[in-house]
């Protein structure tokens, strides 16, 4: 018999615990799991291992006060210039950061996809992101509640021993106590439908012991298994979906509705300051009290303006800001 798998934002993001290391899926500001995010701070999560990136929702979070640490490869959110609340707290000292390679983050999801507990490139040879002197995978297994979920080595050197080429790094597998993630289409069993880019969304969720899939719409999975060749995760490998339409807002879900500029830019220019960024988690998170109001906050009128025009996936816009 099926089991249906839907619960609400509160209840999914109760399953993230203080300590926990965590994955968001997607990237940059592209169909990123914002409404998680946002319900993370309000419910005064602590102390989260922040993997993979620290972009829009992972910022947020870091601002928050809810992040204690950071393995990844890239903190910026595009076009709005570097990620301002990891900036600001890296700068103080106040948080802890280790540098992965941007390829090698996809390797070690690859690695977890394919249930190997290592993976061998040779990507980062040359690069201080190999410098014993930059390595911080020990402190951050001191702060993460499970330290198994930290490599016990940031990496290993060896020489080739099939074909003799050289030196090759073995970077280990990518692990998660938790991967949340937002998509367009979701059954209410698990099965997931990706439109446009999947990033390594098909392969991270194997790295984490749970799995929380939001979505702009929850379908019922026979609409998803008549064309199962556009589904790219099983609903085995997911715990819980959640409905939570424009939950990608202020980013973009390609098909669904395109980034809210004004409001990234309002954001990126906010959070450069601790001041900035409390009085504008103060009106956009703090001050509703959960994502429906958050909408109606921004307005249907706004809302609208967004919305992706077929057959581009997005909305075509003036220069700078939306129509």
């Amino acid at each position: 018999m099926s089991r249906s798998k839907v619960v609400s934002l509160k209840e999914a993001m109760q399953e993230v615990r203080d300590g926990d290391t965590v994955v968001m899926g997607a990237v940059v500001e592209d169909r990123r799991p914002m409404a998680a995010a946002y319900e993370l701070v309000r419910q005064g999560r602590k102390g989260l291992v922040v993997l993979a990136e620290c972009s829009l929702s992972e910022d947020v979070l870091v601002g928050a006060g809810c992040v204690s640490a950071y393995r990844g490869t890239y903190s910026s959110i595009g076009a709005f210039g570097i990620s301002p609340c990891i900036k600001r707290l890296s700068e103080a000292g106040r948080i802890v950061i280790d540098d992965i390679g941007h390829t090698d983050i996809c390797l070690q999801a690859m690695a977890a996809m394919a249930g190997s507990p290592f993976i061998a490139t040779r990507c980062c040879l040359g690069t201080d992101v190999l410098n014993p002197a930059f390595d911080n995978v020990p402190r951050i297994r001191e702060l993460a509640r499970d330290p198994g979920m930290i490599p016990a080595r940031k990496y290993v050197l060896m020489e080739d021993p099939f074909f003799g080429e050289g030196t090759v790094v073995l970077q280990p597998a990518l692990k998660a106590d938790v991967f949340i993630t937002h998509v367009q289409y979701a059954g209410e069993e698990g099965t997931v439908r990706i439109d446009g880019s999947l990033v390594f969304d098909h392969f991270a969720v194997h790295c984490a012991k749970k799995v929380i899939v939001t979505a702009e719409q929850v379908v019922p999975e026979e609409y998803l298994r008549r064309d199962p060749n556009r589904n790219q995760i099983p609903s085995t490998s997911v715990d819980m979906v959640v409905e939570v339409p424009w939950g990608g807002h202020p980013g973009q879900v390609y098909n669904f509705y395109d980034m809210d500029v004004p409001f990234m830019m309002n954001y990126a220019g906010r959070a450069k300051t601790a001041e900035g960024f409390e009085e504008w988690a103060n009106a956009w998170i703090f001050g509703v009290k959960d994502h429906f109001e958050y909408l109606d906050k921004l307005g249907a009128s706004r809302l609208e303006k967004l919305r992706a025009i077929p057959p581009y996936g997005y909305r075509p816009r003036v220069r700078g800001g939306m129509r």
